[in-house]
């Protein structure tokens, strides 16, 4: 089902937010030539108007990734034209798990029918059409009191556990909403304590929905104080670190400044 028919139900009309690319210079001139919010549509167009007077096909000038954006939240504008904010989408979310309440086993049951395997490359050559054939990774962390194990961060693809020091791995958070993690802190103390800072910081490719905590090395995990309902503004999260004499503080770098928690993720400041 499409995301657009989802959001029709949405009420709330919306602002830029952390979905708009707001380092373009498409956007810095529209939002210096405009007041008020800006549409899907608006930023298509203004989008669509810089690359008739730039050329598009120099390496790194941008473009790829504006249509890539462009494909990625086409189908998230509500009726009114705007995008969601991350609130918007994690009430989508919620709204989807009381549904599932009402659904029998069968009708929640997701089970894969397909039969894809991989066929290659397995190796690691560089090759000019893909590099290294691999995907990008913001984050890796080992576990202090354990160096066979190890946590990796994907800005899309979600926490992977290794428990062969890098050998095999195993996904962690496909059950969440979001599955973009930029940072990872494992408590010094307790390496069964383990905190994500969820959104692809570096290239926006997925949004942030706050700090999620687990205390079972990453078997379940919960939301933390820093969430779009108590922080609706931090769209974007990075670097999450534990203060070693003290496992309740941490501190965590957001898109709206560093935050800090000295209750183990309870509340923020």
């Amino acid at each position: 089902m499409k995301n657009n028919f989802i959001f029709l139900m949405l009420i709330n009309l919306i602002t830029i937010n952390a979905q708009v690319q707001l380092d373009t210079p498409w956007v810095n001139e529209l939002k210096n030539s405009t007041s008020g919010r800006l549409t899907f549509d608006d930023i298509i167009k203004a989008g669509n108007a810089y690359w008739e007077t730039h050329d598009k096909n120099v390496k790194g000038s941008g473009y790829k990734p504006f249509k890539r954006w462009e494909a990625q939240w086409e189908n998230y504008v509500n009726p009114d034209g705007f995008l969601p904010t991350t609130q918007d989408l994690w009430n989508v979310w919620e709204q989807k798990k009381s549904q599932s309440q009402y659904r029998t086993a069968s009708q929640n049951s997701l089970a894969d029918q397909s039969n894809w395997y991989s066929l290659g490359p397995t190796d690691f050559i560089n090759r000019p059409t893909n590099y290294l054939n691999l995907g990008r990774v913001n984050c890796v962390n080992i576990d202090p009191n354990n160096p066979n194990i190890m946590y990796v961060g994907a800005p899309d693809g979600g926490v992977w556990k290794s428990t062969d020091a890098g050998v095999t791995y195993i996904p962690l958070i496909d059950h969440l909403p979001q599955i973009g993690v930029s940072g990872i802190a494992i408590d010094p103390n307790n390496s069964n304590i383990i905190y994500i800072a969820t959104g692809d910081d570096d290239a926006g490719d997925s949004y942030s929905v706050g700090v999620w905590k687990s205390t079972d090395s990453g078997t379940s995990w919960t939301q933390t104080g820093l969430n779009p309902s108590n922080n609706p503004g931090t769209n974007r999260t990075s670097e999450i670190y534990i203060n070693p004499n003290d496992s309740n503080v941490l501190w965590i770098a957001t898109n709206t400044g560093i935050y800090m928690t000295t209750n183990g993720g309870n509340s923020w400041t």
